[in-house]
């Protein structure tokens, strides 16, 4: 997962964060919360009787994935491209995400010494394996993921490189011709490998995921008038003709959330949509509720299968996850967007609507 965290999941920076008084983009963020709960019920209602009804809640890090395009596309805006820039942005995103994540991996290895303790066995992570985690390497590198999430994680900070290095290489001609055919080109790329058809990539490299990310910064760069909106309204229609293939689901989840974005936008609901408290709430704490759930909400659950029905270990599960995750935010992710707002990204070369 997917992190707008999907900022995710993985998961995008919230436009809240660019402008802490801006609430044009409290759909995307009601978004991101309707993502991590369908992730999180996945997990703990996936080990009840009842796991028929969220079987299909994976498909939340789609929408996480299109989240973080439209989101960090809208970061990077008309900003110039350098070296420079790339470092920067680099900095800002590694302390806006790795302190919960680095926070999320000395749990993970906690809990499975108490495993331990109480005689389950578990096969602990190297020092190599750790090393391999902090800098989201571990799936190009084929080792076993120390979180189930992680993997989304591992594309996200793949997906920004690169979305960086194209806009670079391209001289940031969004519009230009040149930059439409490539973004066309790795689309469908992108859509042939995830149906796979073919394989142009090693197992961990982004590609075969691309095209949930694009979908999002395509959508953003439609609504900030820097891609004409026939080029939205043809990326969804491949999208369409590749849902009938492998993996399809995830294909039209992350047609329909573009679609939902790009209708909210053309109506000016932006602002309005998912704006109440509840799904605010999830949206704020969804890359915490993303990153600890599997631990925490996971545990808490299998120890009270030990004392109580499945249904009552799967509410201390879900009270477990999202207290767990509303503390995280507080005392680690909150702090750590401050932090990161000390980079600064520099400034626009024009102001989009």
């Amino acid at each position: 997962m997917v992190t707008s965290e999907l900022d995710a999941v993985g998961q995008p920076e919230r436009k809240v964060e660019l402008d802490s008084n801006d609430s044009r983009l409290l759909f995307v963020d009601g978004l991101r919360g309707v993502a991590a709960a369908m992730v999180v019920l996945y997990h703990l209602v996936g080990r009840t009787s009842a796991h028929w009804l969220t079987a299909k809640g994976y498909l939340g890090v789609s929408i996480f994935f299109v989240l973080s395009g439209f989101v960090i596309a809208m970061a990077i805006g008309d900003r110039n491209v350098t070296p420079g820039f790339l470092g920067r942005f680099a900095a800002r995103r590694s302390l806006r995400l790795d302190p919960p994540y680095w926070l999320s991996i000395a749990i993970a290895i906690a809990l499975m010494y108490l495993a331990t303790r109480v005689g389950v066995k578990k096969e602990f992570p190297t020092e190599w394996d750790v090393v391999a985690h902090l800098v989201y390497l571990q799936d190009i590198l084929g080792i076993a993921p120390i979180s189930d999430v992680y993997w989304t994680l591992c594309l996200e900070v793949q997906f920004y490189l690169f979305l960086i290095l194209l806009l670079w290489a391209c001289r940031q001609r969004v519009s230009s011709l040149g930059f439409q055919f490539t973004l066309a080109l790795l689309l469908g790329l992108s859509l042939i490998q995830n149906a796979d058809i073919a394989t142009f990539t090693p197992k961990g490299v982004f590609l075969p995921y691309w095209y949930g990310f694009m979908a999002g910064a395509v959508t953003y760069w439609v609504r900030a008038g820097r891609l004409p909106t026939r080029f939205l309204y043809c990326a969804l229609a491949v999208l369409l003709i590749f849902a009938p293939f492998q993996h399809g689901d995830a294909v039209l989840v992350t047609a329909l959330t573009a679609s939902v974005i790009h209708i909210a936008s053309r109506l000016g609901m932006m602002g309005t949509w998912l704006s109440g408290s509840g799904m605010q709430f999830l949206g704020k704490t969804s890359y915490s509720l993303y990153l600890f759930h599997p631990l925490i909400g996971w545990s808490a659950q299998s120890f009270a299968l030990r004392y109580v029905n499945q249904w009552a270990a799967l509410a201390i599960g879900i009270a477990a996850s999202v207290v767990f995750a509303s503390m995280a935010y507080f005392a680690i992710e909150r702090p750590s967007i401050q932090l990161s707002h000390a980079v600064r990204m520099g400034r626009q070369s024009k102001v989009h609507p």
